[in-house]
């Protein structure tokens, strides 16, 4: 049957179902289209004939049974001695299955052939529909997905400026003051005081600072995933103590779509994230490529590893952070891969179109 189409006869379907009906029936079976053209048969030379008797009752507009007799076969074209029975699906005709031979006698072989015809079309029709339905569901599905990280990218973005311009505005002002303060005070004590309590507000700010940094980097939005990537690198090295190899091959200046350069960013901080905490690793190396139709990108650790039961573990069940990195790679179209050994590392690769294939009335916000 022809795509978006499930009540049109294809011809080699209906040569499969004749095979079958003709093998099952020993009779010699004929499947016309709803013209009345011949489109399979036992007997392969009839098709591509027009059967005249089905063509006649098809444009008569009356829906029937009908036999050729042998005086018919003298007066109509392409036809021979036999019964033939319409095919009805749904309420609408879409062929006729002829049975040859003595009339009275192979009736019930064409009504039967007929019904088995039109139940395995029903049967198709559902499940076409059903396939469909699911991948409206699924289509449904990833407009739902991209509007949710669309809002969640929106709000990371808007708390990471307030931390920055307003709360870290107020914190730095609070640090002058307690510095002017300090200076003020009289006494050892409470200018010891006054200079721990702005030692805690000087830490305050920096977690503002690193968690704006997490949130959303400004720098992201203003020069591109590669400077936010290396920036974000360097000050995760200084944190956890792990080296770090980049190699960015000649990127520095490329922009990217923003749905890729955001997507990459939050699976770059996942999967660190993921070796500080589980790895034990002393060393990553992030490569990020372009070819003329994809960026790849890979983090690989030398840490100790997945055995294969608990990486598919981790990725079917457990990790909602894989599952996540994994969806938000899917949404464009990409490919996203975890390889690892016990005692041999891990290495994450994401390989995504740079041709946007996607409807274009769906982003993310930059």
């Amino acid at each position: 049957m022809k795509k978006d189409n499930y009540h049109v006869l294809d011809s080699t379907f209906a040569q499969s179902l004749t095979n079958i009906i003709a093998a099952e029936l020993n009779q010699n079976i004929i499947i016309c289209d709803h013209h009345g053209v011949i489109i399979a048969a036992f007997d392969r030379k009839r098709i591509s004939q027009v059967h005249e008797g089905a063509a006649n009752m098809l444009s008569s507009g009356n829906i029937r049974e009908f036999s050729i007799s042998s005086a018919d076969e003298k007066l109509l074209k392409n036809v021979r001695r036999g019964y033939d029975v319409p095919i009805v699906v749904e309420g609408r005709c879409i062929g006729v299955i002829g049975v040859t031979g003595e009339p009275e006698k192979v009736a019930l072989y064409a009504r039967l052939a007929a019904r088995f015809v039109q139940a395995t079309l029903e049967s198709n029709s559902r499940q076409q529909k059903l396939v469909q339905a699911l991948k409206e569901k699924e289509e449904l599905q990833s407009i739902l997905l991209y509007k949710i990280i669309d809002v969640q990218e929106e709000e990371r973005k808007k708390i990471s400026r307030e931390l920055h311009d307003e709360i870290s505005q107020s914190l730095t002002s609070v640090i002058v003051g307690l510095r002017v303060l300090s200076e003020q005070v009289c006494g050892d004590k409470e200018q010891k005081f006054v200079l721990e309590m702005r030692d805690v507000v000087s830490k305050t700010l920096d977690n503002a600072h690193r968690l704006a940094l997490e949130l959303r980097p400004a720098l992201l939005d203003d020069l591109g995933l590669v400077a936010a990537a290396q920036r974000y690198i360097e000050n995760y090295s200084r944190q956890y103590g792990i080296t770090a190899d980049i190699n960015f091959s000649g990127l520095s200046r490329e922009r990217f779509r923003p749905e890729i350069e955001i997507t990459l960013y939050r699976i770059l901080q996942e999967t660190l994230t993921n070796i500080a905490k589980h790895a034990q690793a002393s060393n990553v190396k992030v490569s990020l490529k372009k070819t003329r139709r994809e960026i790849h990108f890979s983090i690989t650790d030398d840490g100790i590893g997945f055995t294969p039961k608990s990486l598919r573990t981790a990725c079917e069940n457990s990790s909602l952070g894989i599952y996540g990195m994994r969806e938000r790679v899917a949404l464009l179209a990409g490919k996203f891969t975890i390889q690892s050994s016990e005692g041999a590392g891990t290495t994450v690769t994401v390989v995504i179109p740079l041709k946007d294939t996607r409807d274009n009335t769906i982003s993310i916000n930059s």
